[in-house]
């Protein structure tokens, strides 16, 4: 009780001190309103992602097919102020009893009211409440096409019952709070009785989250993200990223530090720190990425070059190379210092984007499984040819 009086406290004092600090940033409410009304002009909107595959070796064993994303988001707009949005995910699993009447694998992983309050008000500065089965993610940040620059680093409190953001135009800064979400808890048989000594009721959720979306031309993100932990131990982190530097340089990083002391009871993880960073040229239709990420354990646990060729039009080619350098594997469960390649093709057709390739895995174990453009559920752990259709909409 004492610690959630001080959260509430410290929530309080903070809107307090930051209403009349960035009052300044006045947002014309009829310009807003207008704006919304034309975003909004359809009370149903549907936005999602199609991303499906398969590959083969030519040995059945080892082919595998399955989707990299799978859903759609309902949006409902039931005024100027408020939407409600429902997502319906399939399960990356491909099977064909699901096809034939067998479990289908839909799930709703999200289902939320959000609402401006700022505009509701009149207020000086944004403000958006956000209630119900919701999540909160740090940025993509990355500038390569493997995106390993963010794989370590990406944080996330997922999912979280309330979070608001306060956009003061120049930043915004989003407060994340999870209440009740009661994890290892065996409920008692009756209203009466004492619920048993295993039992340490919920393990709240809370999170700070700091976006500045353009610093000069650097985009910059900070965060502490705690998640089912009674002591709130959680994660705290840094990005930046700064694209199109001579217009034709993208630079990225970030840095994460995890909290937990091995006594915590997400997990009982120990305390650890994790990085990646990335660059990008992009010269005449030809964009090479390069980068590293590492952990404590592991001071160059991958390290990866790709490059994409854009011919014009809607055709291109790309080609990836991937490499564990360090000593210790530390993330990965593997031995192989070459991780592997692939290489393809693709073309866009209006929105939808099919890939034609080859994927080389050379990892001599089952444990780690390398994979570029082919990356659904179904992994490849020998390679092969695949075919892969995507589309965002």
């Amino acid at each position: 009780m004492k610690k959630s009086l001080l959260i509430l406290s410290a929530i309080v004092v903070l809107v307090a001190f930051a209403v009349p600090a960035f009052a300044m940033e006045m947002y014309d409410p009829d310009q807003r309103l207008a704006k919304l009304a034309e975003e909004k002009a359809s009370p149903l909107k549907i936005t999602g992602e199609f991303t499906f595959g398969f590959i083969t070796n030519g040995d059945s064993d080892y082919a595998s097919v399955g989707f990299a994303n799978a859903y759609m988001d309902f949006i409902w707009f039931p005024d100027a102020y408020n939407s409600v949005l429902m997502e319906l995910a399939l399960s990356k699993e491909y099977t064909q009893s699901a096809l034939i009447g067998g479990e289908p694998g839909f799930s709703i992983p999200y289902f939320q009211l959000e609402t401006d309050i700022g505009s509701y008000f009149g207020l000086p500065i944004g403000f958006v409440n956000t209630m119900g089965i919701t999540s909160q993610y740090t940025n993509k940040y990355e500038v390569t096409g493997h995106a390993w620059e963010r794989d370590m680093v990406r944080t996330a409190i997922d999912p979280v019952t309330w979070k608001f953001m306060l956009d003061f135009g120049i930043a915004q800064f989003t407060t994340m709070i999870g209440i009740g979400e009661t994890t290892n808890a065996v409920p008692p048989r009756a209203w009466t009785d004492t619920p048993p000594a295993e039992a340490k009721g919920a393990y709240n959720d809370l999170g700070f989250y700091l976006f500045v979306p353009a610093l000069g031309p650097v985009e910059l993100e900070a965060w502490y993200m705690a998640q089912d932990d009674p002591d709130y131990k959680g994660k705290v982190g840094l990005s930046v990223k700064a694209d199109g530097i001579a217009g034709f340089i993208g630079i990225a990083g970030g840095l994460v530090y995890d909290l937990h002391d091995g006594s915590s009871a997400k997990g009982g993880t120990a305390k650890y720190m994790a990085y990646g960073v990335g660059v990008s040229l992009d010269v005449v239709g030809l964009a090479i990425g390069a980068g590293f990420e590492g952990n404590d354990a592991a001071t160059f646990d991958r390290v990866w070059v790709d490059a994409d060729y854009a011919f014009g039009g809607d055709f291109g080619a790309y080609a990836t190379l991937a490499l564990s350098v360090s000593d210790d594997v530390g993330a990965l469960t593997t031995t192989s210092t070459y991780l592997g390649s692939e290489f393809g093709v693709y073309a866009y057709a209006g929105a939808a984007k099919f890939t034609v390739g080859y994927l080389y895995d050379a990892d001599d174990t089952d444990g780690y499984n390398y994979a570029y453009v082919v990356a659904n559920n179904a992994y490849a752990p020998k390679g092969g040819f695949f075919i892969v259709a995507d589309i965002d909409f």
